[in-house]
This record gives structure tokens, sequence and C-alpha cells, in this order.
């Protein structure tokens, strides 16, 4: 039945194909003329210091700026401020750019990102992010963070209003680039205070610093972006007009494409077979990676001998491969391939090895033992959301682990990603498939999410020697250690994915995207934020 219906949108999408005459042609004269996107989640939250998605991120990244931002080869470059560093690496001074200010002529402060950093950390803001900036050893983040002192201690400053200082207890390399997220992002403190719960609720409750504004706001539908002539660097930027539209079914977003209504999508499945030699597609492998998250204070979720018959039973080939078709690539472990490199250039990958096998007898063997304990009938709801992408990757791991485990039965949950990850973070699943976007080019991005405490460790996973590792390696004797820190991170992914089972890796995503030929600019970036920025028609 499966390979009917797949047949059936084959014929469906050749059809569009052919009826719609084909790759939209680029034609000159375009450069007033908006470019479309489509996103396949809705967008959750424009308050920077709340937003935990894609599509939050990508949004926030078009109309507010930071301190730095991303270059295409993965480097920072100056923003709202220029920078000193200090000879030991535990002080940095931001100065904020002449003539930054926001979109109601108000200049952009160093105490707009005093706020916007003390607001983060602030447990009465409830951040999912808060950990973040103690990642970047700010001094006081983590007490901060946890209640211990008040958010007022954190380790920033502004002596002035043109001058922005971080103070860190450890040296962090990768600050600059990770301050590009829109987390560290200012916030105009007058503005808030005088929203209150309105703030990031519509167009006219936010104020913007960025490329661009936000001019139009249909929830769930359309957002529209239109150029900010006040933008610093708004000399940089040519386009009037991007429009991000939420289009949940691929082959709609062809049809669309195909009508050139829309000039940027994500192709799934049979469909980056039908246009993989058209032009305008691009291929990437990405840091993102998917992977089943188990809720390990349920009861069967608990049992060892289940996880592992589950991730024994994946065929991570096949769904990259045969299911997906976009580049993605069998996951190794939680750290991707070709994403983060040691001190002399080897890839983490390379150093680590691959952590995880396909063995349908040996899952068996392990689903023996955790009927003993859990009874010959065991069902589990798998949670995922409602793209097709992972649609298709949830049945295919549904048909998979019934047929190999005998006595399993996989009950689906299907929901919006923002229903998704409401449920998520309430640890209100089983099994859920999932993902993390990287924030910046290190195993530490990936493993900080899993330590016990952890704002973003919703399967609740507990691992005292996972814990002691991180630990050692971000804050303890091998945090200056280079060489001896990797050899730590190393370690505790071998514990977290082949020994304890937490997390159960899938693929590591790769994105196969249609741009309309003409449209120029679109940065693709590893990490950080900040993609469709410089999006623009070519001239």
């Amino acid at each position: 039945m499966r390979r009917l219906k797949k047949a059936i949108c084959l014929l469906l999408a050749l059809f569009l194909l052919v009826g719609c005459g084909g790759q939209p042609e680029p034609d000159s004269g375009k450069t007033n003329k908006p470019i479309t996107i489509a996103l396949t989640a809705n967008l959750m939250t424009m308050d920077n210091s709340l937003a935990t998605d894609g599509a939050s991120f990508t949004l926030l990244a078009m109309c507010m700026s930071g301190l730095t931002q991303m270059k295409e080869d993965g480097t920072a470059q100056a923003d709202m401020a220029t920078w000193d560093i200090s000879n030991d690496g535990l002080t940095y001074t931001f100065h904020i750019v002449d003539g930054a200010k926001w979109s109601n002529g108000d200049p952009v402060t160093a105490q707009d990102f005093v706020f916007s950093w003390r607001r983060l950390v602030d447990p009465a803001t409830a951040s999912e992010y808060a950990f973040i900036l103690d990642t970047l050893h700010v001094v006081n983040a983590a007490e901060c963070a946890g209640g211990q002192l008040p958010a007022d201690q954190l380790g920033v400053e502004a002596p002035d209003e043109k001058t922005f200082v971080v103070h860190l207890s450890l040296p962090c390399d990768f600050l600059l680039t990770l301050i590009t997220m829109p987390l560290f992002y200012p916030i105009n403190q007058k503005f808030f205070e005088a929203e209150g719960d309105s703030y990031a609720q519509g167009i006219d409750h936010l104020l913007y610093n960025g490329a661009f504004t936000m001019t139009g706001w249909e929830e769930g539908s359309t957002y529209t972006f239109t150029k900010n002539p006040d933008y610093v660097h708004a000399d940089e930027f040519q386009q009037e007009t991007v429009i991000f539209r939420i289009v949940l079914e691929t082959q709609t977003a062809i049809l669309e494409y195909q009508q050139s209504n829309i000039n940027i999508l994500t192709l799934t499945g049979e469909m980056v077979d039908l246009y993989k030699s058209e032009a305008g597609f691009h291929n990437r492998l990405e840091g993102t990676m998917w992977y089943l998250l188990p809720m390990l204070e349920n009861e069967k979720m608990a049992n060892k001998d289940l996880r592992m018959a589950i991730s024994l039973a994946v065929d991570r080939e096949a769904i990259a491969k045969d299911v997906l078709k976009d580049g993605s690539r069998a996951a190794d472990g939680i750290i991707g391939h070709n994403f983060a490199f040691d001190q002399n250039g080897v890839d983490f990958r390379d150093t680590a090895g691959n952590l995880i096998e396909y063995d349908t007898a040996k899952a068996a063997e392990h689903f023996a033992k955790a009927k003993e304990a859990l009874g010959d009938k065991i069902t589990i709801n798998l949670y995922y959301e409602d793209s097709d992408s992972a649609k298709a990757v949830a049945e295919n791991i549904q048909q998979m682990l019934v047929t190999a485990l005998e006595g399993l039965e996989i009950t689906m949950t299907c929901k919006p990603k923002k229903t998704r990850v409401a449920d998520m973070l309430s640890n209100n699943f089983e099994l859920m498939l999932t993902r993390w976007g990287p924030d910046y080019a290190d195993p530490q991005t990936f493993l900080d999410l899993f330590t016990t405490g952890s704002s973003m460790n919703n399967g609740l996973y507990n691992g005292a020697a996972y814990d002691e590792l991180i630990f050692k390696g971000t804050r303890g004797e091998d945090a200056a250690d280079s060489a001896s820190r990797w050899q730590d991170m190393i370690d505790a992914e071998k514990i977290l994915i082949a020994e304890d089972f937490a997390i159960l890796p899938v693929y590591q995503y790769g994105s196969a995207m249609m741009i309309t030929p003409g449209v120029e600019g679109v940065l693709f970036l590893t990490t950080g934020s900040g993609t469709y920025r410089r999006v623009h028609w070519a001239e």
C-alpha cells in the first residue's frame, strides 16, 4: 500500500511538472519583486529570549541584529559592534557602531544588550536557553540562571552607551560565532516594559534594528519583511521585500514554485529524484541531527534492553538513501560529519568513529530480554511532527520496528511542530522523533543538552559518568586543554549513545532545495542564523 501511495505521489508530481511548463525562467528587472520562501514549520515566537526553533530564529534574523553576524565561511564579522579581546581571553569589549538604531529612532545602546542578556538568564523569563550564557563561561551565568544570584550579577556591563563588556571565567573560542544567534540580540528596555504582555505578539509590538522590518504577520500563513532603510548596514542589502509562507506539503510547494509563487523551497523524498538535475537544485549536508528521544522516566522506555532493541532495529541507511533522498546521512553518533574539528583539523566523527549498529538479530535478542521485564506485548507511542519528511521517517521506523521485534506495537501521534515542542518541553511523550540544530561548531552544542538538570534534557537522562566528563571538559580540569577536552567529549558521546542508549540518533540532515534561477544570497550555514537575510534578485 505504501508503494502504491508513493507511485501516485510521483505521478502527481510529474503531472504538475509537465502541466506547469517545467522550471520557472529567470527574467530581468526583478530588483523590487518580492522573493518568497517556503517554510515547513510555523513561527513559534518573535521574542528572542524565548525562541528555540529554526523558524523563529530564521525570522528573527531577518529583522533584528546582534553584536556579530555570520559569514558564509562560518566566521563572525561585525554587525552592531566591533570588538577587542583581552590577552587572557577573559574580557570581550564590544564597541557599538555609529548609526545603529531601532525602528522608532532610538539609538541601539550597550544597555540594550545588558538588559537582553540578563533577561535570558533570569528564571522569571523561563527561557529554555538560559544555560547558553554559562556555555560561553560568562561570569555568574549558572548562578543567575539557577536563581542563586540576581540577574544583575551576570558578568556583563555597559560603562557607557557605546561600550558593552563581557567577562568570562574561562576562555571561549566560539563566542563570536555563537552570539550571532537571536538569543543574544538586544532588547530596548523602555519599549519592552511599555508593551508588557503584548511584547512580541505582533508587528506593532516589536522594535527592529536589522536589515528588514516585519510588515506582515498572518499567523500560520505568511510573514512579510520589508527593507529597513535605517539599518546601519542598509547599503549592503538590495532586496526590498522577502515573504515567508508556511507550506507543510512538499507537493503544494512544488506547484507554487512551478507557478513562480515560491522562489525557495526544501525538497523531500521522490521530489529530490525529480528535480536533482534541474537548474536551481542545491544539495548540502547540514549539522542538524534527527534522533529518537526516549522518555526515561517512562516505565517502558526506562528499560535499556528495549531502547537497545529499537536502536538496533532501525535501518538508518535505508532512511537516508531510500526515504529522504535529500543528501541526509545515516547517523554514526549525535555529532555529525564535517561539523566539528579538533586543533589539528581532524573531524570529530572520524576520531570518535561509528557508535551505531543495525542488527535485527541482536535487536530481537534484546527485545526478548525486555519482554521478560515488561510482558510479551509492548506498546509504544511514537510522537512526530506533521512535516512530510518527519511523517515519512516515522512511518518507516514504525514498519522497521514491528517487523523486527515480534510483540511490539507502535502507535503514532502526529502533531504540528508547535504542539510537539510544547509536549516535549513538558516531558509529555514516550518516544519522540525530534532534532537539534547546532548553535556553534563544537561537540558541546549537542552534548550539553543531555546533562542532568539541563533545561533541554527533555528525556530526563541522568548519567553520572556522562555528567562528570562534560563538567571536566567544559568547566573543570580539562576545560583549558584542547586535546583533553576533545577526548572528554568523545568519551561522553560513547556513554550517551553506545552504553546508556539514552538517545537514538537516526540521521544527519541533508537539505535539498530549489532556488529560482536569478535568486542569490542564500547563506548555506552549518550553524548560526541569517540564512536568508542577504537574499536578493541578481541584477
